[in-house]
């Protein structure tokens, strides 16, 4: 026994009526209102760790360009990092500024800025934050 087949137009009424019908979507996640947290209990990883030093005060993220004294071999300009490996520039010092010279750091070796000579050396953002916490 065959089915019968429904008429086009018996299911273009039906298609408009289904898509006009208002009903809740599925898979939508409401978020927080604006400058509102959804709480330390939704939150986990480096999401969760950012919070947590926020708390104490410490940007886990420093977005600021990374400055201080003079690298050199003896004690080279640190970089902190959560990775193995960073893209840093050098503009040179103060007193000499050059164009950006960039470099990719690797963690465990010292790396000197063909422009000028300074000295970056990669460290854990951990060891940063480690005698706050």
């Amino acid at each position: 026994s065959r089915c019968s087949p429904v008429p086009v137009a018996m299911l273009r009424k039906l298609t408009s009526r289904l898509l006009r019908t208002p009903r809740p979507l599925l898979g939508v996640r409401r978020f927080s209102k604006p400058g509102e947290h959804p709480g330390d209990e939704q939150t986990f990883g480096r999401e969760a760790e950012e919070l947590a030093l926020e708390k104490l005060g410490v940007d886990r993220y420093d977005r600021e360009p990374a400055s201080g004294p003079y690298g050199t071999l003896e004690k080279p300009a640190i970089i902190y990092s959560t990775m193995k490996e960073r893209v840093v520039g050098c503009v040179g010092s103060k007193e000499e500024p050059h164009d950006v010279a960039w470099m990719n750091l690797r963690a465990g070796a010292k790396h000197v800025c063909t422009m000028c000579g300074q000295v970056f050396l990669l460290e854990d953002a951990a060891n940063k934050h480690s005698a706050k916490m």
